[in-house]
């Protein structure tokens, strides 16, 4: 419940962390849908701000992430330069999750939840004295071709008190469980990369043979207090999914 105002009016609190999301968003989506590939200057501050209902500073927050992410370059003498061809690109590391991914790619996305349960065990990638974890394994669809697997750990002592929330993990991802459910978002994760065939895991749930290759992501996510909350693996089936990540120069 909302703080209680003068006038008697209960008024939530606005998420910060949420406008931010949905200003960046915004912002993407406007800077794909130029009409061409070419780089184009993007209003002044003032105008987008207006035009946004944020405040300049809550803009400027986002133009910083988004030239983290290479769609703008910020430069003085010359503006903000939006880059419509490269914020076009589906990418690993600026899609949040592969349901938005496989939608802009123009399949219809579907997934199955494979696990959801409280394992009383140790992950040795998360942090040594944690003795168990939520799993949490979903296979993703582009129409009807199984394209990607996910399987992920999140803490057990994090998880352990918010089991009524479980079900949540059905349609959001960990990090929207950790943020929401157990009030820890997420600050960044470290990937290590590597190629692999089918194990008999992914035969079975992608009707494959040995043959058949797959990208595998390896997450360590950390909260914002760079703690180790969820360890994170993905499987990316060879061919279907444009896996780009932007390199910048330093």
């Amino acid at each position: 419940m909302g703080e209680r105002t003068r006038n008697g009016l209960d008024i939530l609190p606005v998420d910060s962390a949420e406008l931010s999301f949905k200003t960046k968003m915004a912002l993407i989506d406007f800077i794909r849908g130029h009409d061409s590939d070419q780089p184009f200057k993007l209003p002044s501050e003032d105008h987008l701000a207006r035009r946004l209902g944020v405040s300049r500073n809550a803009l400027r927050d986002v133009l910083a992430s988004l030239e983290e992410m290479g769609l703008v370059t910020r430069q003085r003498s010359k503006g903000t330069l939006a880059n419509p061809r490269v914020a076009r690109e589906c990418r690993m590391d600026t899609d949040p999750g592969l349901s938005r991914m496989i939608t802009r790619m123009g399949y219809r996305s579907r997934h199955e939840v494979t696990a959801l349960r409280f394992v009383e065990g140790v992950d040795s990638r998360l942090e040594q004295n944690s003795d168990s974890y939520l799993e949490v394994g979903k296979l993703f669809y582009a129409d009807d071709i199984p394209v990607a697997f996910a399987n992920d750990h999140v803490e057990g002592r994090l998880a352990a008190g918010h089991r009524e929330r479980f079900d949540v993990l059905r349609e959001e991802n960990c990090f929207f469980f950790l943020k929401e459910c157990c009030g820890v978002p997420v600050a960044y994760s470290m990937s290590t990369f590597d190629v692999m065939q089918a194990d008999e895991t992914l035969q079975a749930l992608f009707r494959v043979g040995p043959e058949e290759l797959f990208l595998v992501m390896d997450d360590i996510v950390y909260s914002r207090d760079l703690e180790i909350v969820c360890h994170a693996v993905s499987y990316y089936r060879k061919g279907y999914l444009p896996l780009k990540v932007l390199r910048k120069g330093w």
